[in-house]
C-alpha cells in the first residue's frame, strides 16, 4: 500500500486562504484587523498620555481588546475616539496613574474590571449609550469621589464600586432595576444614596457594608413599600421614606420635571409680594400729595 502524504497539501491550501485578522503596529499602537475594523490590542513602550485615533489605514477603530493596557502604570491620560463601540474586560486594569476618563457616546459595552485598581481616577464621564455597568468595573478606584450614572443604565453588576473608599455622592439612573452583590461594598464615605422606585432587586451587602459585616452608617432614601425599604429593613440600615426627601434626590426632578416649591414657601412669597405692593402704593399716595 502506498503512503499518502497529505500534510504538504494542507500547508499549501492554508497558505492560499486569506486571514481575516492580523496584528500590526502603527505609531506605537498594537492592533488587529477584523472585518475591516480596528481592535486596539496594546501599546509598545510606557506612555503617559495617549490619543487613540478614530481610524488607522482608513479603517475605523471600534474596540479595545481584553487586557490591552493592563498594568500600564505610566498612563496618566487617554482620549478615546468617537468610533469606539466596545471595551474588553480589564483593558485598563491597574492603570494606577490614570486620573480621568471620558467614554464616547458610541460605547455600548464595557468589559468587567475595566477600571479596576485605577487608584488615581478622580473623574469618570459615562455616556447615555451604556446600559450595564459590569462586574468590578470601578472596583478599588479609591480616588473617585462622585459619579453621575446616566439614565440609560438599568443594571449595576456585582462589586462594581466595591472599595471606592472616597466615594461621597452617586446619582443613580432613574431607570435602574438591579444592583448586584457588593456593588457599593466598602464605600465608607457614602453617607446618603437615593434609590429610584424602578429598583427591583438589591444583592447581598450591596449597600451600607464595610469589612467584617460592619455597617457604614449609610442612609438610603427612597419611597415607601419599595425594594429599597425592604433591603434597609432586612439589613438594619437607616431609611428615609419622606416623599419630599426622595423627590429632592430624584435625578428626574432636576433634569426632566418642573421643580415644585413647598406650599409654605409659596405662601410666604405671596405675603411678601402683597406687603411690598402696599408699601409702594403708600409711598405713591404720599408723593402725590
Amino acid at each position: 500500500m502506498k503512503k499518502i502524504f497529505i500534510m504538504p497539501f494542507i500547508i499549501i491550501i492554508m497558505s492560499l486562504i486569506p486571514l481575516t485578522a492580523h496584528c500590526e503596529e502603527e505609531s506605537g499602537y498594537l492592533y488587529s484587523v477584523i472585518d475591516s475594523e480596528i481592535t486596539i490590542t496594546g501599546y509598545s513602550g510606557c506612555p503617559e498620555s495617549l490619543v487613540i485615533p478614530s481610524s488607522i489605514d482608513g479603517m475605523p477603530v471600534t474596540s479595545i481588546r481584553d487586557n490591552a493596557f493592563f498594568n500600564c502604570h505610566s498612563l496618566k491620560s487617554i482620549s478615546l475616539p468617537s468610533t469606539l463601540k466596545t471595551m474588553g474586560h480589564h483593558c485598563f486594569y491597574d492603570c494606577s496613574a490614570l486620573e480621568e476618563i471620558t467614554l464616547p457616546c458610541s460605547i455600548t459595552q464595557i468589559g468587567m474590571g475595566c477600571f479596576d485598581r485605577c487608584c488615581s481616577l478622580k473623574k469618570a464621564v459615562l455616556p447615555d449609550s451604556v446600559k450595564i455597568l459590569p462586574d468590578s468595573c470601578f472596583r478599588r478606584c479609591t480616588s473617585l469621589t462622585d459619579l453621575l450614572i446616566p439614565q440609560s443604565v438599568t443594571e449595576i453588576e456585582k462589586f462594581c464600586f466595591c472599595g471606592c473608599t472616597s466615594l461621597r455622592y452617586v446619582s443613580l439612573s432613574g431607570n435602574l432595576q438591579n444592583i448586584g452583590t457588593g456593588a457599593f461594598y466598602m464605600c465608607e464615605n457614602l453617607d446618603n444614596i437615593y434609590l429610584p422606585q424602578s429598583v427591583e432587586s438589591i444583592g447581598m451587602e450591596a449597600l451600607g457594608y464595610l469589612t467584617d459585616n460592619k455597617l457604614s452608617g449609610l442612609k438610603i432614601i427612597s419611597y415607601p413599600d419599595s425594594a429599597a425599604e425592604a433591603y434597609a429593613n432586612e439589613n438594619g440600615i437607616s431609611f428615609s421614606d419622606a416623599p419630599e426627601s426622595a423627590a429632592a434626590f430624584d435625578p428626574s426632578t432636576s433634569q426632566n420635571a418642573p421643580v415644585k416649591l413647598p406650599p409654605a414657601l409659596v405662601a410666604s412669597g405671596g405675603l411678601l409680594f402683597l406687603l411690598t405692593a402696599l408699601i409702594a402704593l403708600k409711598r405713591y399716595a404720599a408723593s402725590a400729595k
